[in-house]
């Protein structure tokens, strides 16, 4: 082999390396959607069977019916949102410290500092909306229980975005990178209906208003959060959270509706007609 082939061959190495390290996503199809078919599932969780993975506020464990619809297989990219913002039918997002929205390389990134009102009028344009809590874990868990949406294998960066250490070794936030990594790039953290970085990687907001009781009354057939309220349902997990504990799929937490923060994103979600 002579001097230029060898070199050749050495930087499309250097290349494939690069971006596996990168985490960087195969070619998608990014507005696909999965279907989760209606039924019963698990909603919550149960102190007596996993008390490290259950937050009070997500207490207690319950059953709940959800009519079939359809959900993002991926969080909305940057690369869409943008579209979105060139055609005129959604607002500029906010650039602040720690937002990836001026960044240049991040077109396959889930977007991120987009507030609830920016989320819900993107669903709205494509024709879909944003989907209730009960949809979000029903589509991140199935029906079994489970902790994470791959199952109850504990969570590391062969499974999600996240912020590991292993013993004295910590890999750091975005499994190392320091942010976010594209859609679709851990794979084996596949939710049991093909939904793709369900834990991991950003906090998604779902369409209920908030109330960290409320699943003392919830209703057992297509709940949807109480009537009123302050703040949004956050679901999922985000590139900092650096537990098992805080990437379980039963996780909730409320966040005001003009919130902007760079670990929160979206997908979208419609009903099956």
């Amino acid at each position: 082999m002579n001097l230029n082939k060898l070199m050749k061959y050495t930087l499309v190495l250097f290349v494939f390396q690069l971006v596996g390290q990168m985490g960087i996503a195969q070619e998608i199809k990014a507005d696909e959607m999965v279907l989760v078919p209606a039924g019963e599932f698990i909603m919550g969780c149960n102190p007596g069977k996993y008390p490290e993975y259950c937050a009070e506020r997500s207490r207690p464990e319950h059953k709940v019916y959800v009519d079939a619809f359809w959900i993002d297989k991926y969080k909305v990219t940057f690369k869409r949102y943008n579209k979105c913002v060139a055609d005129k039918k959604c607002t500029k997002l906010y650039e602040g410290a720690a937002c990836n929205s001026g960044m240049t390389w991040n077109a396959n990134h889930p977007v991120n500092c987009v507030n609830f009102l920016q989320a819900k009028a993107f669903c709205e344009s494509i024709g879909r909306r944003l989907p209730t809590e009960a949809e979000w874990e029903k589509a991140a868990r199935g029906t079994d229980g489970r902790l994470f949406p791959w199952g109850n294998e504990l969570a590391s960066c062969d499974y999600a975005i996240m912020n590991q250490k292993v013993g004295n070794n910590k890999i750091g936030p975005g499994c190392g990178r320091g942010t976010t990594m594209p859609v679709g790039s851990r794979p084996k953290g596949v939710s049991p209906y093909g939904a793709m970085d369900m834990a991991g990687n950003l906090f998604e907001w779902t369409s209920d208003w908030y109330d960290a009781k409320y699943f003392e009354k919830s209703p057992y057939k297509n709940p949807k959060g109480p009537a009123t309220g302050t703040k949004r349902v956050l679901k999922g997990s985000s590139w900092l959270m650096r537990t098992s504990e805080g990437v379980v799929s039963n996780g909730r937490s409320g966040y005001s509706e003009l919130g902007q923060g760079y670990v929160v994103g979206f997908r979208c979600a419609k009903s099956v007609k």
